[in-house]
């Protein structure tokens, strides 16, 4: 790489399962096999995320999003086509909708494809944990 270009970076926001959140970024590819994630903060600074303190790993477009746009939570012009619908239900009682390509049943989580394209959500992975409720939709 040259010095004058950048590493490509994914904007993250970390929701944790004490209710904190993070927004970070990532460098590197991210793996459904990691137990840790290296970040780095909005602040500049260097972290190593446990996963099993992490509620989802939400992929966004831009940290600011648009606070006032509610996402239609159902099938909409451009949703995602492959995948099962399924809605996940976290134990703090918030709840996604979308589609999943790949549920990895035994495995410590799973990316969800938001149902609407406008969301300013790309993905988001979910990190199976007890109280975690997934209900696949016919």
């Amino acid at each position: 790489m040259h010095s004058n270009e950048r590493a490509k970076h994914q904007n993250i926001v970390l929701r944790m399962l004490n209710g904190k959140m993070k927004k970070c970024s990532v460098y590197t590819h991210f793996s459904a096999a990691y137990k840790h994630i290296k970040v780095v903060t909005v602040d500049g600074e260097l972290e190593t995320v446990d996963i099993n303190d992490v509620k989802a790993i939400f992929f966004v477009k831009d940290f600011a999003g648009n606070p006032e746009y509610k996402a239609h939570q159902d099938t909409v012009r451009d949703s995602p086509k492959a995948g099962k619908i399924v809605k996940v239900t976290f134990q703090d009682g918030e709840s996604l909708r979308g589609r999943v390509l790949n549920p990895a049943r035994g495995r410590r989580g799973f990316f969800l494809f938001p149902m609407d394209p406008a969301d300013n959500n790309e993905k988001v992975y979910v990190v199976r944990s007890p109280g975690i409720k997934i209900e696949a939709e016919e």
